[in-house]
């Protein structure tokens, strides 16, 4: 493969999710100068943890804005596979003749984890945040996607865990909630190109507010991959607690 030097962007966020057994769509856009690419050709591959494929270079799909995309079947993902990291997949794309391979981590799960707000939890907090909304924007959707993204890497970051191991969603709902809403109203105040100004305030209070409802997070956390929550009374944190005198009388417990 060949390449000419130019540097093209993979939006990829955070590591890929596959629910094991079943149909599972894998895509990626592609963006230069902002704008987003449309290749000629794609090839798909997902290579397993000890480095043999599933799939390997089969054609992919592409989509009118660019949009390349392939469909794993349930028997690819088969439930005899190993759950956990360390799943490859690899986009071998052409574009203006050269082919460019982009890279993105894996990881195969019995279920996702998922955002758990809406605009009606945002519109509860302030009645006219609807009103307040550009025309150009149908639903606050891109801010809730943007914020869930930040929060599902700082999971992994912070070694707090893997987020598809999480089966209490809501306990990120007021984490979510409050960076969501700092990142509306952080634009909100943008778009009016002042210095300083009610959004902004607003804005930075409800930054305060996610940080400290992330501190605070409290989740029940499916160590052993079985597909249930452990004990309810032992569970995982959002910050580490750490104690210098004697151990507490229950136990947090992590994946490592």
């Amino acid at each position: 493969m060949s390449t000419d030097g130019t540097v093209y962007a993979a939006r990829i966020r955070y590591t890929e999710l596959f629910e094991r057994g079943k149909i599972n769509r894998t895509e990626l856009k592609i963006y230069r100068d902002g704008a987003q690419i449309v290749p000629t050709a794609v090839k798909y591959s997902l290579w397993k943890p000890d480095a043999t494929g599933i799939v390997e270079e089969v054609a992919a799909s592409i989509e009118a804005d660019g949009t390349i995309y392939y469909s794993l079947g349930a028997a690819q993902l088969a439930n005899t596979l190993p759950l956990g990291e360390s799943y490859i997949g690899e986009w071998i794309c052409t574009i203006a003749t050269k082919e460019y391979t982009f890279r993105r981590m894996v990881a195969l799960c019995r279920r996702r984890l998922y955002p758990t707000i809406t605009d009606a939890d945002l519109i509860e907090e302030y009645a006219s945040l609807n009103d307040l909304r550009p025309s150009s924007l149908t639903s606050f959707q891109p801010y809730i996607d943007s914020s869930w993204g930040e929060i599902l890497r700082r999971i992994r970051n912070n070694s707090m865990g893997y987020e598809y191991l999480v089966t209490s969603p809501e306990s990120f709902h007021d984490a979510l909630k409050h960076l969501t809403l700092h990142k509306i109203f952080k634009d909100f105040h943008s778009a009016l190109g002042q210095s300083q100004g009610t959004y902004l305030d607003v804005s930075q209070l409800h930054y305060t507010r996610y940080q400290a409802e992330y501190d605070t997070i409290n989740m029940v956390y499916d160590q052993d991959h079985e597909g249930k929550g452990i004990d309810a009374d032992q569970r995982t944190k959002g910050r580490p607690v750490i104690y210098t005198v004697s151990p507490p009388p229950y136990r947090y417990y992590r994946r490592k």
